[in-house]
């Protein structure tokens, strides 16, 4: 398979092609996955929806993918690519049309985006849910009539809409009740940004679990330690905080779209709620926090206002073409705080990306670094006005992840290090220097100071003398970049990487 190919007689950068085996393409671009087990199916599922929204915000921050099959491409993420690699929809599917049995609503690829939440809190919403969601109305009958609730019932008939990709013969009908094979080769073969995870069987000592798919895979081990341990911090806070994350779906899908462009972490900013202590579970157990607690963001003085423009991308080059954690032992409220794409309906044998002036997967770069009108900035202006965008303001990611003084979000970090503050076992020792260091780093990827892996192997490329401004990443090129990656895992390497791990 050619590693890049032009249009015959036509050797222009904008007719430059990416072509990927999908194969190929989802064995070999990695992901940095974590899988938490909570205490029961009640947490897991309150777990499972406040992680949802932070999905498209992980993904940008560990952003690390972006050359594919020797083409450097417009995007610095894996995760529209595998939607188009993983994406067996019939046209029928992708229409709403019922075939067979009983469907209804259209159906997204397989890797998207999650499409619902499933808590019982009732700090969520009907009008966050997606009003387009594609189901089984017969698996969702059978299990409402058989004692399970609304929200969950859907979220079962959600993943019954589509036919599992393998299913092996001895697993075709169930031995016994408490047989899961089937089950897990229709679950197993959906793959959203958050997947809830049932115990394997009746007699499994493994229990309720939420699995975070989204981050990118990092080059070096204390990276992908670094975000791993953040993710698990981060879950035990929200659940020990009762965090409220809940925003509509629509805003967390245009969310994702964002989290494609060329250095997301420093050009965009991104719908959240503005307040996560937000609309207390009235219902909850909680403890008040100790009153009169500021929680001040990263390196900033209290007196010195955050400032939540945006790094715009400087230099306008040649364009390049396309291509377990336990559970929190209790809950705090945090109400006392005081802050300071669209999807192709069928995947070839080979998948050749889209020219620069397509807006298919969002690969195709131009000069002007915008991106291309998604499903989300069509929806009608009624249905932008359901949501008060006062309510899901644009924020930086910085803002989110090191918190903002002038915005008055806590940010994530901060809550972490509040969290670690309380835990005994977390808070001192080399334990504690540790974590610390790893959210230095994320601190300092989120506020541009230290680049992300994508923008690092951009700028190695860009800079390395054997690359044309071309998009084509030769031979040499690529081989200097390995063996640069190879020997960052020593403190010199680290060193030698610069502004990768500038903090």
């Amino acid at each position: 398979m050619d590693v890049a190919r032009r249009q015959e007689g036509i050797g222009q950068p904008e007719n430059l092609f990416s072509v990927l085996d999908p194969a190929v393409c989802l064995l070999n671009a990695c992901s940095l996955q974590v899988t938490i087990q909570l205490r029961d199916i009640d947490e897991a599922r309150r777990l499972f929806d406040q992680l949802i929204p932070l999905a498209p915000i992980m993904l940008a921050l560990t952003a690390a993918t972006t050359i594919w099959s020797g083409v450097l491409a417009n995007t610095d993420v894996r995760w529209n690519i595998f939607g188009v690699c993983l994406d067996d929809r019939t046209l029928d599917e992708v229409d709403g049309m019922s075939v067979g049995r009983e469907r209804s609503r259209k159906l997204r690829s397989r890797q998207s985006s999650n499409d619902l939440f499933m808590s019982e809190d009732p700090r969520l919403l009907d009008r966050y849910q997606d009003v387009d969601l594609a189901i089984d109305d017969g698996v969702k009958r059978q299990l409402l009539d058989n004692g399970m609730d609304q929200r969950l019932a859907t979220h079962f008939a959600h993943l019954f809409a589509r036919d599992p990709l393998v299913v092996f013969a001895e697993d075709s009908e169930p031995n016994a009740p408490e047989d899961t094979a089937l089950f897990e080769a229709v679950q197993g073969t959906n793959y959203p940004s958050v997947r809830f995870k049932p115990p394997p069987s009746l007699r499994s000592d493994i229990g309720w679990r939420v699995e975070f798919r989204p981050m990118e895979v990092q080059m070096t081990d204390f990276e992908n330690a670094a975000f791993a341990i953040f993710i698990v911090l981060l879950s035990r806070t929200i659940l020990h905080f009762d965090l409220n994350l809940y925003m509509p779906i629509f805003m967390i899908d245009d969310n994702m779209e964002k989290a494609h462009i060329r250095d997301a972490v420093n050009r965009e900013r991104f719908h959240f709620r503005s307040d996560p202590s937000s609309g207390v579970n009235p219902s909850s157990t909680s403890t008040a926090m100790e009153p009169s607690i500021n929680i001040t963001p990263i390196g900033q003085d209290l007196n010195t206002p955050v400032s939540d423009s945006i790094q715009e991308s400087s230099g306008s080059e040649t364009s390049e073409s396309s291509t377990t954690a336990g559970p929190s032992s209790s809950t705090t409220s945090l109400s006392s705080i005081s802050s300071d794409a669209s999807r192709s309906p069928h995947c070839s044998n080979n998948i050749t990306t889209s020219k620069r002036t397509s807006s298919d997967a969002n690969l195709a770069e131009n000069q002007s670094g915008k991106r291309p009108r998604s499903t989300v900035q069509r929806l009608s202006d009624a249905q932008h006005k359901t949501d008060s965008h006062e309510e899901f303001p644009l924020q930086s990611i910085s803002s989110l992840i090191n918190g903002n003084l002038s915005t008055g979000f806590p940010g994530f970090i901060p809550l972490v290090k509040r969290y670690l503050d309380q835990t005994d076992d977390l808070n001192s020792g080399t334990a504690r220097n540790k974590i610390d260091e790893y959210l230095a780093l994320i601190a300092a990827r989120a506020s541009g100071k230290a680049w992300t892996a994508a923008k690092w192997q951009r700028e190695f490329v860009r800079g390395h003398e054997e690359y044309n401004g071309d998009s084509v990443v030769g031979e040499k090129v690529m081989y200097d970049l390995l063996t640069k990656v190879r020997g960052m895992e020593s403190v010199e390497g680290r060193r030698e990487a610069g502004r990768m791990f500038d903090f």
